[in-house]
């Protein structure tokens, strides 16, 4: 998507159910372990499940599912240093695998009651610095009259971070959509060893080598330093029913046909 004049990245993508009587869990985590990575042998273990949760991890594409007596989600982030944000393929892929899988986990926990389902998506718009995602922020949501209202009877401040949130009422389901300037955490590989840095606590001699490292590997270009984010989660409270590839399918489709008109008059 373009928006005020920057190109989307999909970072992260989000599928969850939530219910009630899911304690066959206790007694049916192996065998729908099992099920899964003979049905699906992309599928293993991350780490061993207990009586609380079971995780899982795609080894194509690294798509996680955790499942347990309350809930099962499914995600799958942009990998950091990949040249490429979630792809179309991509997208089409997690949504068949969550909604197979999660058609299977329905089936053998014999869920019946459901208290919510979700839809998750985060873009991200690049920005060279945090004030410029700020500034980008600012242009999109305009000028709020308690922005000026409140720093100047704080000894005439200055706004240096906007978030936005609002929940939307629709027809068929609800919309909590945010939007905030973001810091992404670089990792620096040490001779092998990974360590997870803030950019904006490097002095400059530090983050002249974060940066080498970073270009060397084509970083920058897709896996920003700094970002502009919209947050969108789509749900439906106490649904009737869950179908995984119809829930997405429609909210996917919502966001992207609204979020493009909402903001086509910013000058």
């Amino acid at each position: 998507m373009l928006i005020n004049g920057r190109h989307s990245i999909c970072h992260k993508l989000v599928y969850e159910v939530r219910y009630r009587y899911g304690y066959a869990y206790l007694d049916r985590c192996g065998s729908i372990i099992n099920e899964i990575m003979n049905n699906y042998p992309a599928w293993t273990q991350e780490t061993v499940p207990d009586p609380q949760n079971a995780p899982l991890i795609c080894l194509e594409n690294g798509m996680k599912l955790n499942f347990s007596t309350t809930k099962y989600d499914f995600s799958l982030e942009q990998p950091f240093g990949d040249e490429a944000d979630l792809t179309q393929s991509d997208i089409e892929k997690f949504i068949d695998q969550a909604d197979s899988i999660s058609s299977l986990i329905n089936e053998r926990l014999d869920l019946k009651i459901f208290t919510r389902i979700g839809f998750r998506i985060w873009y991200i718009f690049r920005a060279e610095t945090l004030a410029a995602a700020e500034n980008w922020i600012k242009q999109l949501l305009g000028t709020v009259p308690f922005d000026d209202q409140i720093t100047k009877a704080l000894n005439n401040g200055i706004v240096e971070a906007r978030n936005y949130a609002v929940v939307i009422a629709s027809s068929d389901r609800k919309f909590r959509i945010s939007i905030n300037g973001v810091e992404s955490y670089a990792k620096l590989d040490i001779r092998g060893n990974i360590l997870d840095v803030r950019t904006s606590k490097l002095h400059k001699d530090q983050d002249k080598y974060l940066l080498k490292q970073l270009k060397e590997k084509k970083r920058v270009a897709k896996n920003p330093h700094f970002a502009s984010m919209i947050d969108i989660d789509s749900f439906v409270e106490t649904p009737n029913s869950v179908e995984a590839k119809d829930f997405i399918g429609e909210s996917l489709r919502q966001v992207e046909e609204a979020l493009p008109k909402a903001f086509k008059n910013i000058t």
